[in-house]
């Protein structure tokens, strides 16, 4: 184990013990934030969102520090995996954008400029992302447990709301997850089908009950999900 990684783990740990709130947890985190920024560890990309979502995953990761498990990985690769994510959506996000905005180019070209069109485009990104963000949170508590109820076969563990979150946060391919649940071929070719028949519908169920169907970000928001494909 490197020094810095012994160090930030003992941050953290400590930090755990602190009262959520107090000068001494504020401290830790401090040192863990400086920690991180002055070994120049953490992934970079030049994107107009990096720093956004760079935010975004400093005050998740202090948020929920207790789900650090140093006995899966280094800290570094923590916070890179959490950061990444967030880079996603936002790649995502940027890519609607972008696409609706070559849309209205293309109509301006035959028909007078639509300002409200205009308005509605700059407003995507972050309706997308909020849209993101409280179906995660659906799917993890899972009010209703329809989504751990249903599962593939007799295997409770292939449920919903696992195959949900394997797919859409991290974009878990069909093969990783035929590996990590010991599926036969057989099983795992039925596996997608039966994910497209099961959950999807569960998942519009959802939207639906929120309005989001009706909403101008939902247009593309199943893709970003990337629900079906199989490979």
């Amino acid at each position: 184990m490197d020094n810095l990684n012994k160090k930030l783990r003992q941050l953290i740990a400590f930090a755990c013990t602190s009262t959520p709130g107090s000068l001494e947890r504020q401290q830790q985190l401090n040192q863990i934030y400086r920690l991180v920024m002055k070994s120049g560890k953490l992934w970079k990309e030049r994107t107009p969102y990096y720093s956004d979502a760079l935010q975004e995953m400093w005050e998740y990761c202090f948020r929920h520090l207790e789900e650090y498990d140093p006995t899966v990985k280094e800290v570094i690769t923590w916070l890179d995996d959490e950061l990444k994510k967030r880079l996603r959506r936002y790649r995502y996000a940027y890519q609607k954008q972008h696409e609706r905005h070559i849309t209205i180019q293309a109509r301006e070209e035959d028909e007078s400029s639509d300002l409200v069109n205009a308005l509605r485009a700059s407003s995507d990104i972050q309706q997308v992302l909020d849209i993101w963000e409280r179906t995660l949170e659906w799917v993890r508590a899972d009010p209703d447990k329809v989504l751990c109820s249903t599962y593939f076969r007799k295997r409770s563990e292939i449920n919903c709301q696992a195959l949900f979150l394997l797919r859409f946060p991290d974009e878990t391919s069909w093969n990783v997850i035929a590996q990590k649940f010991d599926l036969t071929p057989a099983e795992a070719k039925d596996l997608p089908k039966w994910y497209n028949r099961k959950c999807l519908p569960l998942l519009r169920q959802f939207g639906v009950s929120q309005g989001y169907l009706e909403t101008i970000a939902i247009s593309g928001v199943l893709d970003f999900y990337r629900l079906t494909p199989t490979h």
